[in-house]
């Protein structure tokens, strides 16, 4: 599917096609996040990241990434009206 960029003040503008809007759900007024790279421009619904394999995930794990529990609640004293 081929779109024609058209000017509209100081930037351009690309028309979404309504079969692709519907597809992906869009609504006018949506936020999207854009970004530029060596493949093109890519449009991101705002929040969404791109899916991460749990092997992925898993392998980035390391003891440094999460802090260890040694604290015990017993060790706690009683605070304010706790006492009584």
């Amino acid at each position: 599917m081929t779109v024609i960029v058209k000017k509209i003040g100081g930037s351009v503008a690309v028309v979404i096609p309504k079969s692709v809007a519907r597809e992906m759900a869009l609504t006018e007024g949506m936020p999207l996040d854009i970004s530029a790279g060596p493949a093109g421009i890519v449009l991101r619904k705002q929040g969404l990241r791109p899916r991460r394999s749990l092997g992925g995930i898993v392998a980035r794990i390391t003891p440094g990434s999460y802090r260890r529990r040694t604290h015990q609640m017993s060790d706690d004293r009683p605070v304010g009206k706790e006492i009584g």
